[in-house]
C-alpha cells in the first residue's frame, strides 16, 4: 500500500474519513466531495483489491451499517439493554463470541508470507520502535515488555516525558517499526507513523482494513478484527498478534534470544521480582 501514489492516498484518506459519503452518493458526488477526478476511486478500488468502485461502496455501506456507531451510542445502547438476572452471563456470552470470531478471522485470513517477511525484518533490527495511542498503548506496552524479555532495543515512542522528536531522529537504517491503530484512529499514531515511514524505516502496520490510513504508508499491513458488544473495540485478536509476532521473531533469533531470556530471568530472582515458589 506505500506505493500508492499522492492522489491515491488523497482518495484513501477521503474513503477513510467519510465513509458515508461513499456508501450514500454515486461515484461523480464523491469526486466532486474529495476534489478528485472520477477515475481515481475507481483506481483506487482496484489497488486496494477490489474488482471494481462498486465494491469498495458495498464495503462502505456494510461499514456505515455495522461498524460506525459513535461509542456514546454504544454505551446508550448498551446501558438501556434490558438485564435480568441472566444479563451478566449473556454479556459474558455475547463479548466472548466476538473475541473468539476476531481470533479465529485473524488465524483464517492473516497473510503467512507477509508474517514471516516481516517477522524477520524485525528479528535483524538494531531496534525496534512500537507507535500506539489512545487504547492501543496498553497493547505495545505490553508488546514491548515481553520483546525485551528476550530480544534488546525494543521501546515504544512518546513516553511521557521522552522526546519524540529526538527518537524519530535516532532511527537508522535497519532498524523497524510497529504501529497499532483502529477505528476511530488516533492523530497523533498515524502522524507519528507518517515521520517514521520519511526516515526510511520500515513500518508494519497493524489496524482494521484496507481502508486504514495505515495501510497506506506501511510495508506490511495486518487486518485485525475489534468487534465487540461493548461500547469500545475489542483488543483481544490484537493481543494474540502480537504475542504471536513476538514468538515468531524469537525464533528468528534462535539461541541468542533463548540465553537473553535466561539472563533476564535470573537477574529477576535476584531482584526479588518473582515471588518466592513455596512462601
Amino acid at each position: 500500500m506505500r506505493g500508492l501514489s499522492p492522489q491515491l492516498r488523497k482518495a484513501a484518506r477521503f474513503v477513510v474519513e467519510n465513509p458515508g459519503e461513499i456508501a450514500m452518493h454515486p461515484q461523480r458526488h464523491v469526486a466532486d466531495a474529495a476534489k478528485l477526478p472520477a477515475p481515481t476511486f475507481t483506481r483506487l478500488a482496484r489497488a486496494i483489491g477490489f474488482d471494481s468502485y462498486d465494491q469498495l461502496r458495498d464495503v462502505c455501506r456494510e461499514d456505515v451499517l455495522h461498524t460506525q456507531t459513535v461509542l456514546a451510542d454504544r454505551a446508550r445502547a448498551l446501558v438501556e439493554e434490558p438485564m435480568d438476572d441472566s444479563g451478566a452471563a449473556s454479556l459474558v456470552a455475547r463479548h466472548a463470541v466476538a473475541a473468539i470470531r476476531n481470533t479465529q478471522a485473524l488465524v483464517d485470513l492473516i497473510d503467512q508470507e507477509a508474517l514471516t517477511k516481516a517477522s524477520q525484518i524485525l528479528a535483524r533490527a538494531s531496534k525496534v520502535v512500537l507507535i500506539g495511542e489512545l487504547s492501543a498503548r496498553g497493547i505495545v506496552d505490553y508488546a514491548s515488555y515481553v520483546a525485551n524479555m528476550s530480544l534488546t532495543g525494543w521501546k515504544v515512542l512518546g513516553r511521557a516525558g521522552e522526546s519524540l522528536a529526538s527518537d524519530i531522529a535516532d532511527l537508522k537504517p535497519g532498524d523497524a517499526c510497529i504501529v497499532l491503530s483502529i477505528s476511530p484512529y488516533s492523530t497523533r499514531a498515524i502522524e507519528t507513523a507518517e515521520h517514521v515511514a520519511k526516515c526510511g524505516i520500515p513500518v508494519i502496520a497493524v489496524t482494521d482494513n484496507a481502508l486504514s490510513p495505515l495501510a497506506a504508508l506501511a510495508d506490511f499491513s495486518f487486518f485485525i478484527g475489534s468487534e465487540s458488544p461493548q461500547f469500545f473495540p475489542s483488543h483481544v485478536a490484537s493481543t494474540a498478534f502480537f504475542e504471536t509476532l513476538v514468538g515468531m521473531v524469537i525464533r528468528e533469533r534462535g539461541e541468542e534470544a533463548q540465553k537473553y531470556i535466561a539472563a533476564v530471568e535470573r537477574q529477576k530472582h535476584k531482584m526479588n521480582e518473582y515471588w518466592p515458589v513455596g512462601q
